[in-house]
């Protein structure tokens, strides 16, 4: 594009900027309560408070999250673009379903981006003890919260784990796409994270880190392909009836 175009094209200056203000783009506000409101969904899914497929009712999100509908109806709205809340015409918004299906589709697209992001660790030299510290910093973290009751707690962090791998390799577009489907995977999570011992989930987090920091990338690529197998062992459909069946009415 020749600069001719380029002016052509040119944004006009916010409506609060001041003369000399060079910016071509308003500030951006965070807005942390529909973030928070958004967590707090995801949050809640994980523990089994919503169960794939139940209602989310926004009014009664909102009381008793203690903050008015506006948020949480944003907060829905992000949710349904991330895919973890589903909007069907005269049914209002729902919790994702889960099947055996869906969660093998999920987990291979998860294979496939964590299996990169070894690749690209070990090939751009960034598996350094200083550069992995983050990593095992959130396998500290992971192992500390395995130690509690809290599922919601155990599910994050084990999110933030994988997450650090992948903002580790250096692709901004590959950890981009699986924080994309990272709450999806906190979905699925929730419902299996207890089908291994906690024990021997940490263990592999710190095993596959060691592996990366000796430069061995069929080892750290054996690790990872059988600590991320555990969905196997679990059908989610039944689970998710157990539960179903579980819940006080």
């Amino acid at each position: 594009m020749n600069a001719t175009s380029a002016e052509a094209f040119e944004p006009p200056a916010p409506e609060d900027a001041s003369p000399g203000d060079q910016r071509r783009l308003a500030p951006v506000h965070p807005r942390t309560m529909v973030e928070q409101a958004a967590e707090a969904v995801v949050a809640a899914a994980a523990r089994g408070v919503f169960l794939p497929g139940d209602r989310l009712v926004e009014a009664e999100i909102a009381r008793e999250l203690g903050i008015s509908r506006v948020p949480v109806r944003e907060a829905l709205r992000l949710l349904e673009s991330q895919g973890i809340v589903v909007s069907t015409p005269y049914k209002g918004m729902r919790l994702m379903q889960v099947t055996n299906r869906a969660v093998a589709e999920l987990m291979r697209v998860r294979t496939a981006l964590e299996s990169l992001a070894l690749r690209e660790i070990l090939a751009s030299g960034l598996a350094t003890p200083d550069r992995l510290a983050p990593a095992r910093r959130a396998a500290e973290r992971y192992h500390a919260a395995a130690e509690g009751p809290d599922t919601a707690a155990i599910v994050a962090a084990d999110e933030a784990y994988h997450g650090e791998l992948c903002r580790l390799s250096g692709n901004g577009v590959l950890h981009g796409i699986w924080l994309s489907v990272a709450r999806q995977l906190s979905v699925v999570w929730g419902l299996g994270h207890d089908v291994r011992p906690k024990p021997r989930i940490s263990a592999e987090h710190v095993e596959i880190l060691d592996l990366l920091e000796r430069g061995d990338l069929a080892a750290a690529q054996a690790a990872l392909d059988r600590h991320l197998s555990w969905h196997e062992d679990l059908d989610f459909e039944k689970a998710v009836d157990r539960r179903r069946a579980a819940k006080p009415r």
